[in-house]
């Protein structure tokens, strides 16, 4: 989802199903797809995999920002 300007989004709602205890040792996987994009939203599965288990599966929905939001929250950091 490249673009000029990057788009900026919201979390819309977030999921999450904790499956099995996470390791602290291993190093962990954070992968995602897109699974679907309507409008100004966009659904995102994602998961942890931890030696070769997903331990947490997850699905976010996010809705595009718009423009007059982005400038008002951007302008507080100037």
């Amino acid at each position: 989802m490249d673009s000029e300007p990057p788009l900026r989004y919201l979390t819309a709602s977030l999921h999450v199903d904790y499956l099995k205890p996470t390791p602290l040792g291993p190093a962990l996987e954070v992968r995602g797809r897109v699974k679907e994009v309507k409008g100004r939203k966009v659904v995102v599965e994602e998961w942890i995999v931890a030696d070769g288990v997903i331990t947490v599966k997850g699905e976010l929905v996010a809705v595009q920002a718009p423009e007059a939001l982005v400038k008002e929250l951007l302008a507080g950091f100037a």
